[in-house]
């Protein structure tokens, strides 16, 4: 089991404490709402979409996060700024938990986040992402409207190993979120496809080991789109998605991005079962304290 010398960060965003040390807090589940082949997407220019879909998948995985004591975040995608507000503004109204603004590019997520901004809802809106291409005039821009929480992605032509990772925070996205006056910041360590998971749950232990930040990635296009494993069917499909969920969780990560949400009944159980054992082992064995709300005092 984990435990990192390095004091560890905890950010509270909204109703969410993300990071620490491993079994010291929930693990945070981000499921995605709005993607591209969404059945609840019926426009995407205009946002427009049914809210019938997506309120019962968001109530059915807000429903099994409370009952196993993990941590939720919605991912809301958008290509286009209008529709993005009008998005992450459904999602705020439905559920108490933070959202991430899921722009495709600056050009969508940074006027999302001032629309945002002028509704009242920065202190649960996450910018999705600052990553290696952002502009100068961007970086203005955010601190201008006085964004408070982040995704650092390290994904970079020029950084692909673990120490290019933590290179790369440490000399231009940790830089950029300090210029931008960003209180909270989370890094996804960006996974490239499905065989090379391994090399992001290296990242995430030297993220947490040399700079103590919260981590942690999103396995869902690599999974979902491994075709292999759908000629036996989905339930082994589901096997195999919830097992790399898994193996992300084993590792000390304090967030996984999974997929689309209304896959949280395959995955949920699964993550809270290894966040329940992670903390009871920091309780029983390292004897350390854990949070009040934690799997381990509500599934075993």
């Amino acid at each position: 089991m984990l435990e990192f010398e390095k004091e560890q960060r905890v950010f509270e965003i909204g109703n969410v404490k993300i990071g620490g040390q491993p079994g010291e807090n929930p693990i945070v589940l981000i499921g995605t709402v709005f993607y591209a082949k969404h059945p609840a997407l019926l426009d995407e220019k205009t946002g427009e979409f049914d809210k019938n879909i997506v309120e019962d998948e968001i109530n059915k995985f807000i429903s099994i996060v409370e009952e196993t004591g993990v941590q939720a975040i919605i991912d809301v995608v958008g290509a286009y700024p209008e529709a993005l507000i009008k998005e992450c503004e459904y999602i705020a109204d439905l559920v108490d938990c933070p959202f991430l603004v899921d722009g495709l590019n600056d050009s969508s997520r940074i006027p999302a986040m001032e629309g945002l901004k002028e509704k009242g809802l920065l202190d649960k809106a996450i910018l999705n992402s600052i990553d290696d291409h952002i502009k100068d005039e961007s970086v203005k821009k955010l601190k201008e409207i006085g964004v408070k929480n982040a995704v650092l992605l390290t994904f970079s032509n020029r950084a692909i190993f673990p120490e290019q990772k933590v290179k790369l925070l440490n000399e231009k996205l940790i830089p950029i979120a300090q210029e931008a006056d960003i209180e909270n910041i989370i890094v996804d360590t960006a996974v490239l496809d499905l065989p090379s998971i391994g090399i992001n749950l290296e990242t995430a232990r030297m993220v947490k080991s040399e700079l103590g930040l919260p981590t942690g990635f999103a396995p869902a296009n690599a999974i979902y789109g491994w075709k292999y494993i759908k000629k036996y069917g989905e339930s082994s499909r589901c096997g195999a998605i919830a097992s790399i969920n898994t193996f992300c969780a084993s590792a000390g990560c304090d967030f996984i991005l999974f997929g689309p949400v209304k896959f949280a009944k395959c995955i949920v159980p699964s993550i809270a079962m290894i966040s329940g054992i992670t903390s009871y082992y920091r309780k029983r064995i390292l004897r350390k304290s854990i949070s009040e709300m934690t799997p381990f005092k509500k599934i075993f």
